[in-house]
């Protein structure tokens, strides 16, 4: 028999996922006394400029239906985990839980709400003595439900089940599947081989375009997605937002793992018809033909300093950090070439030759270049990832006139980017 994937259209009430899960027969396999785990994707919080909910976190709407729908079926032990990336120093998964109305559900239901990050982690080998150290609250429980967004993703194309799951991973674990000698989707895609989730809910009420921050676009798309099938689940979210099996190395590297199809003719597809719902979504941001930043530069005019464009070395911490040196630089423009500097982020980049100072954003960049003999004058900006104000003076020191209030107004502006529009509703990320 074919794997099951149901594709239905959310009609604003909980019989829109029962629907889903009673197409993909998503309870078949769960008995009343499982110690049940909810992964949403919560990926990060921020405090001083909320991050605009809209394809960017699981709804907290379907996750209360889905507690609603386990408590019917007679399950009494269920629990949310989420490893969230901390922007700020402190401000992690507990934050994000308390923004998105977790605690009232906590309240309410009567769940449990865990910090992955904090949780205890088992080792396992992957390949070559590589490892990968995964929360054991992941691990185990007795019948784990994946719930990512509807997402593209900067590096990986999409951001779905199997990207999802990197969530459970230790920091540094994480940080890990980011080394620069290593295969970022590689890596990620064997967490599911040791997790085994047992349903992956796909939400896409809400779909992000250049994702995986809020720095994209949101559209209303009205979808969820599920399956016990993993991939299947994947495969079919991918399609509705334009990109085919093959497009995406980390289902490809699962798929050959497993002897598995990537193709949508081997897999039951029960609901809605798939080609009445794709909408195509972009994942990449544009760079100038010479590397030197983002296409923005290029229609502004802005010459002199250079931003290589980030590759998947780039990791979860570092990721706000260097599109922060975009704006500040983007500010610094005045009409007039800027200083010959050359900035890098991540864990792989190399110095050029040709500039006059370059600045190293982190530990790993730092290390990366130690030796590198195009380098006249180097600013490090030490930290992991480093501090905004650091980033700042650094900027700065290198003779960029940065001004930091146009980047808050930018940060302001992407929080309250949705205010207003139609179909974009707050109470979706509520209890």
């Amino acid at each position: 028999m074919l794997p099951r994937v149901s594709l239905v259209k959310y009609q604003s009430d909980s019989a829109s996922l029962q629907k889903a899960l009673q197409l993909c027969e998503g309870f078949a396999k769960l008995k009343q006394t499982d110690r049940v785990l909810i992964k949403p994707n919560l990926v990060a919080w921020e405090d001083r400029y909320p991050i605009a909910p809209f394809g960017v976190y699981t709804t907290t709407r379907l996750v209360e239906d889905l507690i609603i729908l386990l408590q019917d079926f007679g399950c009494r032990h269920i629990s949310i985990g989420e490893g969230s990336v901390q922007i700020q120093k402190s401000v992690g998964t507990m934050q994000a839980f308390e923004g998105l109305g977790y605690r009232e559900l906590e309240k309410r239901y009567d769940v449990n709400l865990l910090d992955l990050n904090k949780s205890k982690t088992e080792k396992f080998v992957f390949h070559d003595d590589l490892s990968l150290h995964i929360a054991k609250d992941a691990v185990d429980c007795d019948f784990l439900i994946n719930f990512p967004v509807l997402k593209t993703h900067g590096q990986t194309k999409v951001s779905l089940g199997l990207k999802n799951l990197k969530g459970c991973l230790k920091l540094q674990s994480k940080k890990m599947c980011h080394h620069a000698k290593l295969n970022l989707e590689y890596c990620f895609s064997h967490i599911a081989d040791f997790l085994k989730p047992a349903l992956t809910i796909v939400d896409g009420i809400y779909a992000l375009e250049k994702g995986a921050l809020h720095f994209g676009n949101a559209y209303r798309k009205d979808l969820i997605i599920a399956s016990t099938d993993i991939l299947g689940a994947d495969i079919v979210a991918a399609k509705t937002i334009g990109y085919d099996s093959g497009d995406i190395k980390h289902f490809e590297y699962y798929a050959k793992r497993h002897d598995r199809s990537l193709l949508l003719q081997d897999y039951e597809i029960l609901g809605e018809k798939l080609e009445d719902q794709i909408t195509p979504l972009k994942w990449d941001w544009t760079w100038t033909a010479d590397n030197t930043g983002p296409g923005i530069f290029q229609k502004f005019g802005i010459t002199g300093v250079a931003l290589p464009k980030y590759d998947d070395s780039l990791c979860s911490g570092c990721s706000p950090i260097a599109n922060m040196a975009n704006i500040l630089v983007l500010s610094a423009f005045k009409g007039r070439p800027l200083p010959k500097v050359e900035i890098l982020n991540g864990k792989k980049m190399q110095a050029r030759p040709g500039y006059e100072k370059t600045i190293l954003l982190g530990n790993c960049i730092k290390k990366a270049n130690e030796a590198n003999p195009n380098i006249q004058e180097a600013v490090e900006v030490i930290g992991c990832p480093p501090s905004e104000q650091d980033v700042v003076t650094a900027l700065k020191s290198a003779g960029l006139e940065v001004n930091e209030t146009v980047y808050h107004g930018y940060m302001k502006e992407q929080s309250r980017k949705y205010d207003g529009k139609a179909g974009f509703e707050q109470a979706f990320f509520q209890a």
